[in-house]
């Protein structure tokens, strides 16, 4: 087992993956991503994200328990790990004196031929543009799992650096949005009450995937099982569920106890 690092850095942000790996990828083993981020301004800092795939509980607690893999703090966020993984990491955050919100019940979808949609992105008569800083604000609003300066900041940096688009208003106001984050998954996708049932959402996300496929990069989102209308339009753009998969977990908060 091994410990690989990589850094990717923007003008502001200080972005350090460790991804650690086992010779083979054997089944049995743990792969484990932290997102580590450094940032000159208090407002660009993004919380340490972490997914995990294993089959292996005892290799699992042995990472997790790795100062060198996970940094157990404040703000840290578990997003996208199989409900098998939930206990043990609630555990672990339970021995550290931190509480866990877990937002639980969600299927994973993915895009296998995102090139069919060129054409149809091509013939969308919305015009499609990019939200800007000052949106994120509007975008948090309108999260269910928003409300804290820490889930802002994370929306506001994930405009300014990773791939998104929307569908304006005639006064540049965004109406329907879709975002990606850290992990390339597409995120965030929302259109306001007044402009639904009208195809809005259409134009931006058929604009993420494709942009999103033209990078070489997964087209993969996760939905709650409960949330029928979002399964309908993501089966209606392409995507199909993965039933052999485990229900995700795709937000788990730490945070301080009171």
């Amino acid at each position: 087992m091994f410990l690989e690092e990589c850094c990717i850095s923007s003008t502001t942000t200080r972005v350090i993956w460790r991804c650690v790996t086992t010779p083979g990828l054997h089944s049995r083993l743990p792969f484990v991503t932290v997102k580590n981020s450094i940032s000159s301004s208090s407002s660009e800092v993004m919380p340490d994200i972490c997914t995990v795939f294993t089959k292996n509980p005892a290799s699992l607690r042995s990472l997790l328990l790795n100062e060198r893999v996970v940094h157990w703090r404040t703000g840290l966020i578990f997003r996208g790990i199989p409900s098998s993984h939930c206990h043990l990491t609630q555990e672990l955050a339970s021995v550290r004196g931190l509480d866990v919100t877990d937002y639980g019940g969600y299927n994973t979808f993915i895009h296998h031929s995102p090139k069919s949609l060129d054409s149809q992105g091509k013939l969308l008569a919305l015009p499609v543009s990019i939200l800007e800083e000052s949106h994120a604000d509007l975008v948090h609003a309108h999260l269910p799992y928003g409300g804290s300066q820490e889930s802002l900041n994370h929306v506001r940096a994930c405009i300014r650096h990773l791939p998104n688009h929307c569908v304006r208003d005639g006064n540049g106001r965004p109406v329907s949005w879709m975002l990606s984050d850290e992990l390339c998954e597409l995120r965030m996708a929302y259109t306001l009450p007044e402009y639904r049932r009208a195809g809005h959402l259409l134009a931006p996300s058929v604009a993420q995937i494709c942009r999103m496929s033209s990078a070489g990069l997964p087209v993969y989102c996760h939905v709650n099982q409960q949330n029928q209308a979002t399964i309908k339009a993501v089966t209606s753009l392409g995507f199909s569920s993965c039933p052999g998969m485990e229900n995700i977990s795709v937000l788990l908060i730490c945070r301080d106890r009171v």
